[in-house]
């Protein structure tokens, strides 16, 4: 999926800005085909969880990020971006969620959306 607005969405979401980069997802969510619906689905979905903990809107949070873990399960071509890595953030998050809801106030560290590592081909040398 080559997209500049994808590409601004996630540069968004990794500065923290969950909000703007859920209505790019959106927008992009609304226009995708194919393998891009559900790519773009699970990235909206994580993105307005963890908006909705922002506003202390708990309960909506931990139902987009299952929602959100749901979906990267369903996607079919992660387009070069390391969905195993946010999926597995997403899960480590729920609990420190639930945890909030019950007054803890840890500073909870935001998944990041990444792209896959490249593998070394054993045929080249560094």
């Amino acid at each position: 999926m080559s997209d500049s607005r994808l590409d601004g969405a996630i540069v968004h979401f990794n500065a923290g800005d969950f909000d703007l980069a859920a209505d790019v997802f959106e927008e992009l969510f609304f226009e995708a085909v194919r393998a891009e619906v559900a790519f773009v689905r699970a990235l909206m979905q994580v993105a307005t969880g963890i908006h909705h903990v922002e506003r202390n809107q708990l309960r909506a949070a931990i139902e987009r990020l299952q929602e959100g873990i749901r979906a990267i399960d369903e996607v079919t071509d992660d387009f070069g971006f390391d969905l195993a890595r946010l999926r597995a953030e997403v899960l480590a998050l729920l609990p420190k969620i639930a945890a909030r809801s019950r007054g803890d106030r840890s500073r909870i560290e935001w998944p990041r959306i990444s792209e896959k590592e490249k593998a070394l081909n054993p045929d080249q040398s560094e």
